[in-house]
C-alpha cells in the first residue's frame, strides 16, 4: 500500500516534469511573427472552436475519469486516507497535462512565416481575475486548515484528542493532522504549478491561422477560464472534504460518554464541538459554491467565443 501511496505522490511530479517539457518546447519552436493581421476567416473560426471544444471535453473526462476511478481502484488500507485526499489534485494534473497537449495541437498556419500581433502575452492576460482569485482564495484557505489541524492533531498525525472534562479523554479520527495533510498540500502545490505552466502555454501559443487578432484572444481567454475552472473546483474540492473529515472527527472527540456504578454521563468540550460543527456546515458550502463557479465559468468561456465572425466580403 505504501508503494501504492509513494506512486499516486510521485505521479503528479512525472506530469509536472511534462508540462515543462512541453513549455519548454513550444518556448524554442516558435515561428517568426510578423505584426500584419488578418481578417478572420468563418471557417477558421469555426474549426477552431471545434478544437477548443475537443480539448476542453478531453481534459474534463480526464479529471473525471481518474477522480473516480483512482479512489475505487485503491486497497482498503493504513494509507488509504492519504490516497484520497490526493486523488483530486492528482487527477488535476493529469487534466491540466490533457489540455496542455491540446493547446500544442492547434491548427496553424501553412506558410513558414505567420502573422499574428506582436504583444507579448503572459499567464496574467488569458487568466480571468475573478477566477484567478478564487483559486488563490481556495489554496489559501486549504494550507491554512491544514496548518490548523496539522498542529491541533495527536501525534500520530492521524487522529484529534480532545478532553471533554476532568474525567475523560476523547480521540477520534481520521483526523487530517500532518499524515494526511503535507501530501495533500504537497499535491495542491505541484496542481497549482501545473496550472502557471499550462496559462503559460495558452498565452505563448502560435496565433490560429486565419484568425485576426483579437479572435484569437477570445479563444486564448476561453481556454484560460477552462483551466482555472477545472484547477478550482479540484482545489475546492479537495478542501470541502478536509473539512468534511476533519468536523467529523471533531464531534466524535468532543463529546465523551463514561460509567459510575451504572449511572452513565455525557460529556462534551465546547470549543471542539462548535468547530467540528461549523466544519461540517462550511463542507457543502464551499462544495457547492465550487459547482456553480464551474458552471458559470464554463458557460461564459463558451458564450465568449459563441458569435461568429461576419464573412469577409469579396
Amino acid at each position: 500500500m505504501r508503494l501504492l501511496v509513494l506512486l499516486l505522490l510521485l505521479l503528479p511530479l512525472a506530469v509536472l516534469a511534462l508540462l515543462g517539457t512541453v513549455v519548454v518546447t513550444a518556448v524554442t519552436s516558435r515561428r517568426p511573427a510578423t505584426g500584419e493581421d488578418v481578417e478572420t476567416s468563418p471557417e477558421a473560426y469555426a474549426g477552431a472552436r471545434r478544437h477548443a471544444a475537443l480539448v476542453a471535453a478531453a481534459s474534463w473526462t480526464a479529471l473525471l475519469v481518474v477522480a473516480v476511478a483512482l479512489p475505487a481502484s485503491l486497497p482498503f488500507g493504513p494509507d488509504q486516507g492519504i490516497a484520497l485526499g490526493c486523488a483530486p489534485a492528482v487527477a488535476g494534473v493529469v487534466a491540466l497535462l490533457v489540455a496542455a497537449v491540446g493547446e500544442r495541437t492547434w491548427p496553424g498556419p501553412a506558410a513558414p512565416v505567420r502573422r499574428a500581433s506582436l504583444a507579448r502575452r503572459t499567464a496574467r492576460d488569458v487568466a480571468p481575475r475573478p477566477l484567478t482569485a478564487l483559486v488563490l482564495g481556495w489554496s489559501a484557505a486549504l494550507l491554512l486548515v491544514l496548518l490548523a489541524t496539522g498542529v491541533s492533531a495527536h501525534p500520530d498525525g492521524r487522529t484529534v484528542t480532545v478532553q471533554p472534562d476532568d474525567l475523560s479523554l476523547s480521540q477520534a479520527g481520521p483526523y487530517p493532522g500532518a499524515a494526511y495533510g503535507v501530501p495533500i498540500a504537497a499535491a495542491v502545490v505541484v496542481l497549482l504549478l501545473a496550472t502557471l505552466l499550462t496559462l503559460h502555454l495558452v498565452a505563448s501559443r502560435p496565433a490560429v491561422a486565419q484568425v485576426s487578432t483579437a479572435d484569437d484572444t477570445r479563444l486564448r481567454l476561453a481556454a484560460g477560464r477552462r483551466v482555472l475552472a477545472a484547477v478550482q473546483l479540484v482545489v475546492g474540492g479537495t478542501l470541502a472534504g478536509v473539512l468534511l473529515a476533519a468536523g467529523n472527527a471533531l464531534r466524535n472527540a468532543a463529546t465523551s460518554r463514561w460509567a459510575v456504578d451504572d449511572v452513565w454521563t455525557t460529556s462534551t468540550e465546547p470549543v471542539a464541538h462548535t468547530l467540528g460543527t461549523a466544519a461540517l456546515a462550511a463542507a457543502p458550502l464551499v462544495l457547492v459554491a465550487t459547482l456553480v463557479v464551474t458552471g458559470v465559468a464554463l458557460a461564459r468561456a463558451a458564450r465568449g467565443t459563441a458569435t461568429a465572425p461576419a464573412p469577409v466580403p469579396a
